[in-house]
């Protein structure tokens, strides 16, 4: 019999880095670091990670003949419970080698959508979920269905047990497809019209976007004064949340948080959450939020540009945020080179406060012109220029200083 501590241990995979020919040890670490942390996220402990070089794509295994042999030896040697590849495989494929390894095979598509899957809080996030998950599963029941036709008896020729299952399968989950998406469109339509309500005030929009675990959250948080759900772990926010941030008096801006991106974000997560994405392509402005003590912060920024390229959203007005600047792991090198590609990056710690007053100043300078409003100040002493501002009717706000005022107008 198990004892307690056996029966609750994490399940132990091995995580394979298929690795293309010239592909840099930098960029090779980066990928192992990324998936270690996704399969962590996930729940599982990585007992190895091996990286293959590709000499040519094998078409039943991904990998080659000898390359499988090792990693069956593997698996053997580290007791593992699961492998996954950090790569998208065909179902065939990863059929070949689940029944060669003995234990289940993961790719990197069906990890994230677990991942998803595990952190989906929302009504929304469930169902888009359940969508991706759906698609990924319906060509894989071709694969499960070739196994089930082997295990069957009955006359030749005639429908066996494998495959009418397969066909029962493939309906009900075309079925559960369709009606996911429409559950999803009729979702949708609720935030939209949530969505102009908020937007009808000609208020301007600022979207938190960037790699996962950048600290998007916390970062609202600490500009809004209001705690929003944060997590050391990857995709810890997977809901959009919107809330309304003073920026100077009687100068009100929107803020979303929207879920992080990975390298490689499959296409059916894409797709599945839009509507959460979404929010950066439809945003005003883009805050684009890194992680200044990651060691591939510019690999992360590279990502975030080709996600946000896949949105629409790439043409933009953004401003760059270097978060984490306390942490003692802070990569300076790193921060001048993305500052200077960013051009004028502005570092912050959403945990100190440190560089949030200067966040806010370049958000007041993007907001005004989008929301039709100027700022003017004005000498105490120049009493008729200060009376000329109240008789045009246009102030919005008035912020007095010892020697100065200054108005918030909006334009004619």
């Amino acid at each position: 019999m198990l004892g307690l501590a056996a029966m609750e241990r994490p399940e132990r995979t091995i995580l394979v880095l298929p690795i293309k020919p010239g592909t840099s040890i930098r960029e090779e670490e980066r990928r192992k670091n990324e998936a270690v942390s996704l399969l962590e996220t996930y729940g599982a402990h990585v007992v190895a990670s091996i990286a293959f070089t590709l000499k040519g794509e094998d078409s039943a295994f991904l990998i080659g003949p000898g390359q499988t042999g090792e990693l069956k030896e593997d698996c053997l040697f580290f007791e593992a419970d699961s492998v996954c590849f950090d790569c998208a495989l065909r179902p065939r494929t990863q059929r070949n080698l689940e029944e060669v390894l003995g234990l289940p095979v993961m790719d990197r598509n069906e990890l994230i959508i677990e991942i998803f899957s595990q952190r989906a809080h929302s009504r929304e996030a469930r169902l888009q979920t359940a969508l991706a998950k759906a698609q990924m599963l319906l060509p894989r029941l071709k694969q499960r269905g070739a196994a089930f036709a082997q295990q069957r008896g009955g006359v030749r020729g005639a429908k066996g047990e494998g495959e009418t299952r397969i066909e029962l399968d493939r309906r009900h989950l075309e079925e559960v497809i369709t009606t996911l998406k429409k559950e999803i469109a009729l979702v949708r339509r609720q935030r939209e019209t949530q969505r102009k309500k908020r937007m009808g005030g000609g208020i301007a929009s600022f979207a938190l976007v960037g790699y996962t675990n950048a600290g998007k959250s916390s970062l609202m948080s600490a500009l809004t004064g209001k705690e929003a759900f944060a997590e050391d772990k990857l995709f810890a926010t997977l809901d959009t949340l919107a809330r309304r941030l003073s920026i100077a008096p009687g100068l009100d801006v929107l803020l979303f948080d929207t879920v992080g991106f990975v390298s490689n974000l499959p296409h059916s997560l894409i797709d599945a959450f839009a509507s959460t994405l979404e929010e950066a392509a439809l945003a005003d402005v883009l805050i684009i939020v890194l992680d200044s003590s990651a060691d591939d912060i510019e690999e992360q920024m590279e990502t975030t540009d080709k996600v946000l390229a896949e949105l629409g959203a790439e043409g933009k007005p953004r401003i760059m945020v270097l978060n984490k600047i306390d942490k003692e792991s802070a990569n300076e090198v790193a921060f001048r080179r993305v500052s200077l590609a960013a051009g004028d990056a502005i570092a912050v710690s959403a945990k100190t406060g440190e560089g949030l007053p200067l966040l806010k100043e370049r958000m007041k300078e993007l907001a005004l012109p989008i929301m039709g409003m100027e700022r003017k100040t004005i000498a105490l002493c120049d009493s008729s220029a200060i009376e000329a501002a109240y008789k045009t009717g246009r102030i919005v706000s008035a912020d007095y200083g010892q020697e100065s005022v200054t108005f918030l107008l909006r334009h004619p």
